[in-house]
């Protein structure tokens, strides 16, 4: 990951280098201009001096031959004395320094030809030149004044002026003088013009270098440059005509280094000049950088700071910029947020309503309590009794200012503790030092700090709780587990309805063992390890077995025999009955049915829950499965305790109503043990009542529990009800119920719950005798 610095510094080098590209270019393509320019200026100069030097020449030749026309002494002895011809035409060349002096007669003839000649080193000598006595070639254009100035004799090219000498309007002949164009030439034009100068001549498809200011130039090089391409070479070529066939060429070139080496050294300036300054600006930038960035990564080190829960430590630059003002706001929101965090920690361990320690200041409680395994303390759950309907009744204001009042109560116990509000109605008390000898003492204090009662709205308001204790070390060695007994605890006694309960492992339900079964009893369900067991009823006016009652049993793969007890319980506390009923019931549909394909005709007793009678699908599901078996509802006895129309009776009693419409017969269970009323009792839409065997069992030697059996009976069967008692376990109670006009009887004395094919014999006799 790039830091901001890193890419301050990119964005400051970037934009510098654009800066500094954009001037490069600018020069460059000024100093390009300025070099066109230069080159071009010079070859201008350089072409002008060598027109002016050749016109200069011309003219001077010209001017020359005619003045040498009109020598009187010349004309005199023109045509009659050559040898007096030749010393004046030599005299005559020599005055200029001319390399050709010439003389043509009227009839085209070369009377004399003198040339300059010089070999190496040595003194030039004048010589007969090679085209003397032959025939001028071009008389033609002599004789019209329309001779070319350039004029060769073999490999040398001369610059040439012939003018005509008369003897009154006749011409007698021409006199003429020339300069060579060779070596010479070209280093006279080097030395004034600064460039190389070539002089080529072409004759017939023939190249030769006439002369160049260059030593190590050849009619290759110099033939090359008429036509070069190498940016690198800079040449300017002109091409004259020559007497006869022809051309003439003059070449100026210089290599581009030499023309603009000054340019060349601005550029050297320029590049030196541009990195310097790219230098600097990049340690500027880099600065700059180090200078923004200095005050962020001090402010990064703080917030990693403040990640690590260091809020003490402020950050301090002393930059008067926007920066400086960051850091300054930096440090308020660090102010800020300790406090927020302050508040928070306080909040997550406050209860809001009281303001005493929560739920989770408990728990670092108890760690820190129980790593001292030698220090006893006892842990106090306290519940305040119908807060609900304090709530329900005259609002939430009172029932909190009702828990205000017992955290305030309780805060005042004189000796030492620790006070816990986890929730609703429910406080925690830790007392230090206190065991199983002196925890009935320290229930006394609390009961009386919380038995005066407290006003609300000129209204009186009693504070009732229940208490449950555990102890430390006795009954738990870690926070879970104490808080789990104390919570045992206080359930116990809220079921027993007593002030206080300490904790008792052999009354607890919530032991490792119930929480294995709750999940197993589901895999049970489904992976069919349970069985019916039926129990018989004996009926006093057949004289045989025309009922039995379902009873399921739970066969698990570890535990082996579960008893009912055990479990139904557990499944009607985690949602477990519904299926575990409807299990019940198909099963008992499918024996009725195998029973009654061998002629056994007999009412099966299914128990029913409370739970059931809250499943809106509950009926639907037991009608539409016994119209799918083609079974009667009559031959089926649906059993429900008193218990199970406690907490909605108008519910539980409408939907009796539509099982006893449709056919079913209902029974009252374990009847005279639960809290129902006469007055409800005749609400009831049921056929029978099932005497618990608790009144039963004695029934022979207990007279107060014969005269409830029997008032029960009468009862029953003064409201139109027939009458089940269970638990008969001797002949003498049975015969007591027979007298007492009972109509059905169940027990061991008659049966042991079992199987269906162990009870097929006893359920196909048709008459019973039961020995003395």
């Amino acid at each position: 990951m790039k830091s901001i610095k890193t890419k301050i510094l990119l964005l400051i080098v970037s934009l510098l280098l654009l800066l500094q590209a954009i001037s490069f270019w600018s020069t460059y393509d000024s100093l390009r201009l300025k070099e066109k320019l230069a080159i071009d200026s010079q070859l201008s100069k350089a072409n002008a001096l060598f027109q002016s030097e050749f016109n200069r020449r011309g003219f001077y030749l010209s001017s020359f031959a005619e003045t040498v026309t009109n020598d009187y002494g010349l004309k005199s002895v023109f045509g009659e004395d050559k040898r007096s011809v030749a010393i004046a035409l030599h005299n005559h060349g020599k005055r200029i320094n001319a390399d050709l002096s010439m003389v043509v007669t009227p009839s085209g003839m070369i009377e004399l030809q003198l040339v300059n000649s010089q070999q190496g080193n040595q003194n030039p000598k004048v010589v007969r030149g090679e085209q003397q006595g032959q025939t001028f070639a071009f008389m033609p254009a002599l004789q019209q004044n329309q001779l070319p100035p350039y004029y060769a004799i073999g490999n040398q090219l001369y610059q040439l002026h012939l003018s005509a000498i008369k003897s009154g309007p006749a011409i007698i002949g021409w006199v003429g003088f020339g300069y060579e164009i060779g070596p010479s030439l070209a280093e006279s034009f080097l030395s004034q013009t600064g460039l190389q100068t070539d002089f080529i001549l072409e004759q017939q498809q023939t190249w030769s270098l006439l002369g160049s200011s260059n030593p190590d130039a050849n009619v290759a090089s110099a033939k090359a440059l008429l036509s070069q391409t190498n940016s690198d070479v800079i040449a300017l070529h002109q091409q004259f005509s020559v007497a006869g066939e022809g051309a003439f060429y003059v070449v100026l070139h210089s290599s581009r280094d030499n023309l603009v080496a000054v340019i060349q050294q601005s550029w050297v300036q320029i590049l030196l000049l541009t990195a310097l300054t790219l230098f600097c600006s990049m340690i500027a930038a880099y600065l700059i950088a180090d200078d923004i960035t200095r005050p962020i990564k001090l402010l990064v080190k703080q917030a990693k700071r403040l990640a690590a829960g260091d809020y003490q430590t402020p950050v301090s630059i002393n930059d008067r910029t926007e920066l400086g003002q960051l850091a300054s706001e930096f440090n308020n929101m660090q102010e800020q947020v300790l406090s927020r965090e302050q508040a928070i920690n306080h909040r997550l361990n406050h209860d809001p309503l009281t303001e005493l320690p929560n739920r989770n200041w408990l728990a670092n409680k108890l760690t820190q309590l129980t790593a001292d395994s030698k220090q006893p303390f006892a842990m106090f759950h306290l519940n305040i009794c119908r807060l609900k309907q304090v709530n329900d009744t005259l609002g939430h204001q009172a029932g909190d200012q009702l828990i205000k009042e017992a955290g305030k109560r309780l805060s005042t116990l004189k000796s030492e503790h620790y006070l816990c509000h986890i929730g609703a109605d429910e406080f925690i008390v830790l007392l230090p030092n206190v065991t199983r000898d002196n925890v009935q003492q320290h229930l006394q204090l609390i009961s009386m700090q919380m038995h005066e009662g407290c006003n609300f709205q000129d209204m009186h308001l009693q504070l009732q709780t229940h208490v449950g204790v555990a102890l430390f070390p006795e009954h738990g060695q870690n926070p879970q587990e104490l808080l789990q007994k104390a919570d045992a605890a206080l359930n116990h006694c809220r079921e027993a309805r007593s002030h206080c309960y300490i904790y008792d492992p052999s009354a607890d339900t919530n032991t490792v063992e119930r929480l294995s079964l709750i999940n197993d009893l589901k895999k049970a369900i489904q992976n069919n390890q349970l069985t019916l067991h039926y129990q018989p009823k004996f009926s006093f006016a057949a004289n045989r077995i025309t009922h039995v009652e379902a009873l399921v049993r739970w066969q698990h793969p570890e535990l082996g025999m579960v008893p009912p007890d055990a479990f139904i319980e557990i499944a009607e506390h985690t949602g477990q009955i519904n299926p575990l009923t409807r299990w019940v019931f198909l099963e008992a549909l499918s024996q009725s049915l195998a029973w009654k394909v061998k002629g056994v005709d007999v009412n099966i007793a299914i128990n029913i829950s409370g739970e059931n009678l809250k499943d809106d699908s509950f009926y639907s599901f037991i009608c539409q499965n016994i119209e799918n078996k083609q079974l009667a509802a009559e031959s089926f006895t649906l059993e429900v305790t008193e218990s199970a129309l406690v907490d909605d009776p108008e519910t539980a009693i409408a939907l009796l109503a539509r099982f006893k419409k449709r056919g079913f017969k209902l029974s009252i269970d374990d009847y005279g043990t639960g809290y129902s009323s006469l007055a409800q009792l005749k609400r009831l839409p049921v056929h029978e009542l099932k005497i618990d065997k608790s009144f039963v069992q004695k029934l022979a030697i207990d007279a107060d529990d014969a005269i409830i059996v029997k008032s029960t009976i009468e009862l029953a069967h003064n409201m139109g009800l027939s009458v089940v008692a269970e638990g008969i376990e001797d002949i003498e109670s049975l015969r007591w119920l027979e007298k007492a006009k009972c109509n059905l009887a169940q027990g061991y004395f008659i049966s042991r719950p079992k199987p269906a094919k162990e009870l097929y014999e006893l359920l196909a006799q048709e008459s019973i005798e039961f020995a003395e």
